[in-house]
C-alpha cells in the first residue's frame, strides 16, 4: 500500500515537472520573445521530454548558443531551393532572423551565415521542422496555426526576394520559381502535419 502512495506521488512530481516545462515555453512564445529565449525554453522542454531529439539536434553541431539559428532553418531551406543562395535571399534571411531577435555578431547570426555560404544537410532542415513542431505543439490550435502561417509567409519572403520565377519575365509579378513554391508546399505540410 504504501509502495502504492509514493509510486503515485512520484508521477503527480513528474506530471507538475512536464506541465511547468510546457507553461515556460509557452510563456515564452506567448509573449514573442527573441529567438535565444525560445530556443533556452525549448532546449529545457526537449531534455526532459524528449533527450533523443535534443541529442540528434547536438549531433547537428546545434549548441545553446546557436539554437536561435536552428529555428528560422527553413528560411534557410527556402533560400536554398533553387540549388544556391544568392545576396538576395542571403539578406532576406538575415534581415527576418534580426526581426525576431537574432542580434547581428551573435554565434547564432554567424551560424546562419554559415548555413548561407554552405548548404545545410536534409537532415538539419528535417530535424528543425521537427523542432518548431514540437514547439508549436504546447500551443492552442488556433495559436499553432498563426505561428505556422508566420513562418511561412517569412519563407514566401525570401522565395520572392530572389526573383529568379519566370512570372517577372513575363510581367506577371510572382517571383516565387516553381522549385521554390514547391519548397514553400513542402514546409507548409511539415509544419502542420501531426507528430
Amino acid at each position: 500500500m504504501e509502495k502504492g502512495i509514493f509510486n503515485e506521488r512520484e508521477k503527480a512530481m513528474e506530471a507538475n515537472y512536464f506541465r511547468q516545462e510546457d507553461a515556460k515555453l509557452l510563456e515564452q512564445l506567448r509573449k514573442k520573445a527573441p529567438l535565444d529565449d525560445i530556443a533556452a525554453a525549448l532546449g529545457e522542454k526537449l531534455q526532459v521530454d524528449n533527450p533523443d531529439l535534443l541529442l540528434r539536434i547536438r549531433e547537428l553541431g546545434i549548441n545553446a548558443e546557436t539554437a536561435a539559428a536552428f529555428l528560422v532553418a527553413p528560411l534557410v531551406q527556402v533560400a536554398w531551393a533553387d540549388g544556391s543562395s544568392g545576396k538576395p535571399e542571403h539578406d532576406a534571411v538575415l534581415r527576418l532572423a534580426r526581426a525576431r531577435g537574432v542580434e547581428a555578431g551573435s554565434s547564432a547570426y554567424a551560424q546562419l551565415e554559415e548555413w548561407l555560404k554552405v548548404r545545410p544537410t536534409d537532415a538539419l532542415f528535417d530535424t528543425a521542422i521537427e523542432v518548431i513542431k514540437y514547439g508549436f505543439a504546447v500551443l492552442p490550435p488556433a495559436e499553432q496555426k498563426e505561428r505556422i502561417q508566420a513562418i511561412v509567409d517569412a519563407c514566401q519572403e525570401v522565395a520572392a526576394a530572389s526573383g529568379k520565377g519566370l512570372a517577372p519575365l513575363l510581367g506577371l509579378g510572382s517571383t516565387v520559381s516553381r522549385t521554390e513554391a514547391s519548397m514553400l508546399d513542402a514546409i507548409r505540410d511539415q509544419l502542420r502535419s501531426r507528430r
